[in-house]
């Protein structure tokens, strides 16, 4: 063979192989998850609530030798009900050539203290977690179950781009574990249209002012990705590549991609970062039942959210103002059985024997459903005391007496769910006394789905109740993003007599 023929056929290998590593793939840009090796990327994002940007958010992503390191920061200062907090969360996560969870820590600074979690992959469908911080004496180790090939959010537009997904009509559906309340939620991610974004990818300073400005431009082409969250809807758009490149929630912070000079400058911090925040769940001593009321929500788009939030013990009303109202008692009386819609972890029976056995002793002889419930909750509130949270499951909290909202919200969830009642948690803002905060509780299902507020011994939850998210907790770290674009404020507080 001649020698010029040998080098060309070397030459065409070596593009070949240049052009598999670095360009793009088929398909728009898909490759398979062994195929996936990134080069090491740091892209920064604007926090923005309406016009205000009130934090930063930070993506790091590089190929280890045995897998992919993705690491994200948020510093986002945002005014919640009673107390501004600022919060500082860091999650490292490594996935291997697959593209499957090995492991993965965060942290979390300024609320009440610092709280880390450490986790690590004993197989494909099991972890070991292991949360320090303030509130607990010991580490406390739990191992946790989750499904095959389950992703961290951050990871979603990656793993979405590596799957093969980003393609325009598609449907791909993602198990996503939150890093920070460790739930399991699957998302049905809907790809759209492809479109051009021009963004600035450098900035310059200004030396009389000494502001940040763009300096460059690119232009990126990227699909719209849809899916929903907690229940609200949720649009990102992701390039070819798997970068996320804006996402946009109803009630939640805008996410966009930016220069870090611009980004970082025009990032106000209300809070030093050494200064802890007031614990959000401050207690209430004596809880007065709240009779209907409305809540002003802020200048936030309820349009697209108004389906979510629409149930019939509460409503959207003209002018951005979510009002709560009686729902009607045949619900309590008479439930419809469950229809299919229902998802079926929201029916799923608890695999701990002791939270089942409690469950029937508890609700006793009573064949009831609503009543039923209601001795679940008055026994939760009188014999669970308020606490830290509690990352061990609903048994620990059971066997430990104590947590917050939301650990009570879920043992009552597992517990009606014992008892064969579809259960599901929630949380939202709660008025009381006057003042707002917000708060996890739970929702039944009675021929619709009924709040019920087991921290208050409520059933059904009263006309103080407002709820923005299902499935949910009511930690901020986990929340902010979805709801903190919200500035709520109670609009003709009334209490019952």
């Amino acid at each position: 063979m001649p020698a010029t023929v040998v080098v060309l056929i070397w030459l065409g290998a070596l593009g070949w192989l240049v052009a598999r590593e670095y360009g793009p793939s088929p398909e728009g840009g898909n490759a398979t998850p062994s195929q996936v090796r990134l080069p090491p990327t740091a892209t920064f994002y604007a926090l923005n609530a309406g016009p205000e940007q009130v934090g930063l958010f930070s993506l790091t992503t590089d190929t280890l030798p045995n897998g992919l390191r993705v690491t994200s920061r948020t510093d986002v200062d945002v005014p919640l009900p009673l107390v501004s907090r600022r919060l500082l969360t860091t999650t490292e996560a490594v996935y291997d050539r697959r593209f499957v969870l090995r492991g993965f820590s965060t942290s979390v600074s300024g609320e009440a203290g610092q709280l880390t979690l450490a986790v690590t992959a004993v197989d494909d469908t099991t972890l070991s977690v292991v949360a320090t911080g303030r509130g607990f004496t010991t580490p406390d180790t739990l191992a946790l179950s989750v499904p095959p090939g389950v992703l961290l959010p951050d990871a979603v537009p990656l793993g979405l781009a590596s799957r093969g997904g980003l393609r325009s009509g598609t449907v791909t559906v993602l198990q996503v574990l939150d890093p920070l309340d460790l739930s399991v939620q699957p998302w049905e991610l809907r790809v759209g249209a492809e479109s051009t974004f021009v963004l600035a990818d450098s900035a310059v300073r200004n030396p009389a002012s000494g502001s940040w400005s763009p300096a460059g431009v690119n232009s990126i082409r990227a699909f719209r990705v849809s899916w929903m969250e907690h229940g609200l809807p949720v649009r990102v758009w992701i390039s070819r590549q798997g970068e996320l490149i804006e996402r946009v929630t109803p009630l939640g912070l805008t996410v966009l991609r930016s220069p870090f000079e611009i980004v970082n400058s025009r990032y106000v911090r209300r809070r030093p970062r050494n200064v802890q925040a007031a614990p959000l769940e401050v207690p209430i001593p004596v809880p007065v039942p709240e009779g209907p009321g409305r809540v002003f929500l802020g200048p936030v788009e309820l349009r697209a959210a108004t389906p979510m939030l629409t149930t019939p013990w509460q409503g959207v009303t003209q002018g951005g103002r979510l009002e709560s109202r009686p729902g009607p008692a045949v619900l309590l009386r008479a439930p419809a059985p469950p229809p299919d819609s229902i998802p079926a972890a929201d029916r799923q029976l608890p695999a701990s024997e002791r939270i089942r056995t409690d469950a029937r002793r508890i609700a006793g002889a009573e064949t009831t459903p609503s009543r039923a419930v209601s001795r679940l909750a008055s026994w939760i509130a009188s014999a669970i005391g308020p606490g830290s949270p509690d990352f061990s499951g609903v048994e620990q909290t059971l066997l430990r007496r104590r947590g917050d909202s939301s650990d009570r919200a879920q043992l009552l969830v597992e517990m009606a769910r014992a008892l064969g009642i579809p259960a599901r948690p929630v949380a939202g803002l709660l008025s009381s006394g006057g003042r707002l905060r917000y708060r996890a509780w739970a929702e039944v299902w009675l021929g619709a789905w009924v709040p019920v507020d087991p921290t208050l011994g409520q059933f059904p939850a009263d006309g103080g109740h407002f709820r923005l998210l299902t499935h949910a907790t009511a930690r901020p770290a986990a929340i902010v993003s979805l709801v903190g674009a919200v500035r709520p404020s109670l609009d003709n507080p009334t209490t019952v007599p």
